[in-house]
């Protein structure tokens, strides 16, 4: 390795000691079976440039894709209410979250994957949810960690949960009568949850439409033009039927919840435009074009008005309640106790550690680490993946190719100060990189002898140009002092060959003009001070004594 020197107007080239030879990188494997790929550290991996988990993944044979992820980082990753709402509300949601992801893991029939990562699970996002915004939601979640909710024979409560009960929310066997009576989940009067945009709605079909949609159907086909429509039962009874007529007198009965799908199925694709729609506040569309069963329904002159209540299926905690309790001042164990029976969090031993969860089946995938991945499967292992690699099924397993310019030598600029982004309170710089590779932050007193103040891994990143910021703060946290210091963006490949030279960074005193900061050879002179110039002085003397040290040695051999 050449490192340059620059000495008035004379470059010196001193000679350092080459480095051992390093490792081919494996820019291609074949695995038989199920393959495992993890980040290192506390990193994450993006499948697909959609989605990044924490946790291992774990690809079968068969295409089907688990991410396997530690229970509390599960639960970060759930997607099911806003953070901005009351952190009291959001803990309950927490609790209520990791006991739901405990019961199904305990009566997982498949025991790949414990969970799905849709609603009809719920739903999860990986580490989207707290990195864009959710940081509340990370906040209930450390709050909570560990808590859920037990039956009194310490079984893992059936923890339900929906949007909106419209007041009042069901007993499980009302709606899930395949489940039975639970001691946890009987209904209450809910009227916090009037604070739901969904608490009542209301839905209007123009008589032309509205026969024109039931037209669609196989039964209702029959009763169109439609003369009359009655609920038969009570609005919060989920097994009431509608019986619909038709202007020649046949009636046809399906049931409201049959009816509540059809509608919500077949009127977006004629009236794209018109619904779902609006909320009765007029700020936002109804989340699906009839939103629950609980609805009572009528034929107009002109119209056929449906006006309904709630959102979901009403069982166990309505998160809008649990909003509402919450303003009301509410704790999130008052919340819970509330929805659940007077249930109240515990933290047994018996939850497991990790959950996991079926991504689905996949033919291929695109696996990009933010921290260098290890890939395992069938004796075949790489240790330090780089970059996006490219995942494809074949018969009984998986070939996984590296990103392009895996095995090409490594090149990295010198670090360069970024020009409009260097203040006086943070420094950006900037590399060029030829490869993938992983990238490291290095700060030092400027002196190559001088230990790091900071050193911070910034992530693996593909080739072109990449920048990083330093707050002007050592490994502690705290502000270093004013001076000049030398900034490297480090980089390293797969195959553990490093480069990249540092950037020179003047930090002012608190309260002092801007940083200044230049590439490494830039020949700017700092003449804030007489110790300055002595440190200055010492560097440029010390690779002239070197070598003229050097030369005398030489002489004296021959």
């Amino acid at each position: 390795m050449v490192r340059s020197v620059l000495v008035g107007s004379v470059l010196l080239l001193v000679t350092a000691p080459s480095f051992p030879a390093v490792a081919e990188p494996v820019t291609d494997l074949q695995v038989e079976g199920t393959v495992q790929v993890r980040p290192a550290e506390d990193g994450a991996i993006n499948v697909d440039g959609a989605r990044a988990y924490r946790g291992e993944l774990q690809l079968y044979a068969d295409g089907l894709l688990v991410n396997e992820v530690p229970m509390e980082a599960y639960v970060e990753g759930i997607a099911e209410m806003p953070a901005r709402w009351p952190l009291e509300a959001l803990k309950a949601q927490a609790v209520a979250a990791r006991t739901y992801a405990w019961w199904h893991a305990v009566r997982a029939e498949d025991r790949r994957s414990d969970i799905c990562p849709t609603t009809a699970c719920q739903v999860y996002q990986g580490i989207g949810v707290v990195e864009d915004g959710g940081e509340a939601w990370g906040e209930a979640v450390d709050a909570t960690r560990g808590e859920v909710l037990q039956t009194d024979d310490g079984a893992p409560v059936l923890a339900r949960y929906h949007s909106t009960s419209g007041g009042r929310t069901f007993d499980n066997q009302e709606v899930f009568p395949s489940s039975g009576e639970h001691a946890a989940l009987v209904g209450i009067d809910d009227p916090y949850d009037e604070v739901s945009p969904y608490h009542r709605w209301t839905v209007t079909f123009d008589r032309e439409l509205f026969d024109e949609l039931l037209a669609r159907g196989d039964q209702l086909a029959a009763v169109v033009p439609v003369a009359d429509i009655e609920r038969l039962g009570d609005v919060d009874d989920p097994d009431a039927t509608i019986a619909v007529t038709s202007d020649g007198g046949d009636t046809v009965e399906v049931g409201a919840g049959d009816l509540r799908d059809f509608l919500s199925s077949v009127a977006p694709d004629a009236r794209p435009g018109d619904y779902p729609s609006r909320a009765d506040d007029g700020l936002r569309r109804l989340p699906t074009t009839v939103p629950t069963a609980r609805y009572d329904i009528g034929v107009e002159d002109d119209e056929v008005v449906i006006e309904g209540r709630g959102f979901g299926h009403g069982v166990g905690l309505g998160q809008y309640g649990a909003r509402g309790r919450a303003q009301d001042g509410a704790s999130y164990t008052d919340i819970l106790s509330a929805y659940y029976g007077g249930s109240e969090p515990t933290t047994p031993e018996a939850v497991p550690s990790s959950i996991r969860v079926d991504l689905g089946t996949h033919d291929q995938l695109r696996l990009t680490g933010d921290t260098p991945m290890t890939i395992e499967g069938d004796g075949a292992s790489v240790e330090r993946a780089l970059g996006t690699w490219t995942a494809t099924r074949t018969d009984g397993g998986w070939r996984l190719e590296a990103p392009e310019g895996t095995e090409e030598p490594l090149e990295a600029s010198d670090t360069r100060a970024v020009e409009g982004l260097t203040g006086d309170d943070t420094a950006a710089v900037e590399v060029e990189v030829n490869k993938p590779v992983e990238l490291l932050l290095d700060v030092r007193a400027h002196g190559t002898d001088q230990e790091p103040v900071l050193t911070r891994a910034v992530g693996v990143v593909d080739a072109g140009t990449h920048t990083a910021t330093w707050s002007f703060a050592d490994d502690a946290g705290d502000r270093v002092p004013a001076g000049e210091y030398a900034v490297t963006l480090r980089a390293e490949d797969a195959a553990g060959e490093t480069a990249g030279g540092p950037a020179s960074v003047t930090v002012p005193a608190a309260g002092d003009e801007a940083a200044t900061g230049s590439a490494p050879n830039d020949d700017r002179r700092d003449t804030t001070s007489t110790t300055a110039l002595l440190v200055l002085a010492a560097a440029v003397l010390l690779p002239v004594a070197v070598l003229v040290a050097w030369i005398s040695t030489r002489k004296a051999r021959t």
